[in-house]
């Protein structure tokens, strides 16, 4: 396990004193939301991720895989190689029963009552509780089991529609993972066998038609494509090896809270905002009321992915939330097999803009300085209980901003 990154800071009294004005370049950009190949990843490894940062000036990193902190190590090594800043995140789901039984919708648009939970600036080295490695543990067995049981009714699909290819569980958790197998990579080892095995195109859009029942929508040269339509047509509610997730693999809003806690971050709600497919969510809907809900339940961090993002949409929830004194991080995902740029862009790749890029900065310099004061043994931006402590955002702000200038 490696040391803490602040081992060789300077205490508090003196990191104040520090002047950062002629040390940070413009233009810098903060993105505190990749997954590496621990859960699933558009990366190689966690080396590429940062390299690529890297070369696109994102000097504060966050990872932020499902479930665990495997992956922790590893991105300090290569962050501290390439003069990244790491911020050490994880991303969880949690379920409201209440809502989904009223068909209310957070920020998953598919499955109503599933909310989606990060935690930022956790504790690292990870030395955390027996409480959150068993809650940890239970809850990727539970995952494994149904991404087995799915396998084997996808194998079974198969069996009836293209008898000749099967797929091996030992194989894509060895070859595509970390450890953790998701419904990502078994779309993405179907979409892998099915292009090794139908060479040529006309054969392989009547394979893809003989899995679905139906024609394939999408360009058949486009891996990432075929693999979300695979993942759309087989591995979906209603579908052919689709399973129901067990009750007891999601945390409830306040176990969520109370993990992400526990690990020593800030629980952090990431706002989807996205009307592409049409209205907004129930929960999400009217920001004022998202953002007392939040505030209600203990959470003063929200967190935003601005490819889901029209520009004006983004600005006028981000405006809300300021208002009322919650800190704004930014991320990309990296989530899906598609390559795409380190610096977060809104949807169509417009720009952010200075004004937002600002408010960015200013939640990963908070971010930065949480786990820099914790490391302390000192109070950051929430105690340990979750809530908001006396330090002003901008005293944090200018203390994460020195830490990551110096580290």
């Amino acid at each position: 396990m490696s040391s803490s990154i602040f081992n060789n800071l300077p205490e508090l009294d003196e990191i104040m004193n520090r002047n950062t004005k002629n040390k940070l370049k413009i233009p810098i950009f903060s993105n505190l939301h990749i997954h590496s190949p621990y859960s699933f990843s558009a990366f190689e490894d966690i080396h590429q991720a940062v390299s690529l940062a890297r070369q696109q000036n994102v000097f504060v990193l966050g990872i932020s895989d499902f479930n665990t902190t495997e992956g922790y190590d590893e991105f300090t090594t290569e962050c501290k190689k390439a003069g990244v800043f790491p911020l050490y995140n994880m991303e969880t789901i949690a379920l409201s029963v209440e809502d989904q039984n009223s068909g209310k919708r957070w920020n998953d648009p598919s499955n109503p009552g599933a909310i989606y939970f990060c935690g930022k600036g956790l504790k690292y080295p990870a030395n955390y509780s027996n409480n959150v490695k068993n809650t940890l543990s239970k809850i990727a067995q539970l995952s494994d089991l149904r991404i087995q049981q799915m396998l084997e009714k996808l194998n079974k699909h198969l069996d009836n529609t293209l008898p000749n290819l099967k797929l091996d569980y030992d194989n894509i958790r060895d070859t595509m993972s970390r450890g953790s197998v998701r419904e990502r990579h078994l779309a993405k080892a179907l979409q892998r066998t099915l292009e090794k095995s139908f060479s040529n195109i006309d054969e392989r859009k009547k394979a893809l038609k003989n899995l679905y029942g139906s024609e394939s929508k999408v360009d058949i040269n486009d891996q990432v494509a075929i693999q979300d339509e695979l993942r759309s047509n087989l591995l979906k509610s209603g579908k052919a090896a689709f399973v129901e997730e067990s009750p007891e693999a999601y945390l409830s809003f306040e176990k969520a809270r109370s993990l992400i806690l526990e690990m020593g971050g800030i629980p952090c709600y990431p706002v989807l905002a996205d009307r592409s497919k049409g209205e907004l969510t129930e929960r999400e809907r009217d920001p004022n009321v998202l953002c007392d809900d939040l505030i209600k339940r203990g959470i003063y961090c929200v967190e935003f992915i601005p490819s889901r993002n029209d520009v004006d949409l983004l600005r006028d929830y981000m405006t809300v939330f300021k208002e009322k004194g919650m800190i704004m991080t930014v991320g990309t995902e990296h989530n899906t097999a598609k390559m795409e740029s380190m610096i977060p862009a809104c949807r169509g790749g417009v720009d952010l803009g200075e004004s937002l890029r600002k408010i960015f900065w200013q939640g990963a310099c908070v971010v930065a300085a949480h786990q820099y004061l914790t490391s302390k043994v000192q109070q950051g931006y929430v105690d340990t209980l979750g809530n908001r402590t006396d330090k002003e955002i901008n005293y944090l702000k200018s203390i994460g901003e020195v830490v990551i200038t110096i580290l």
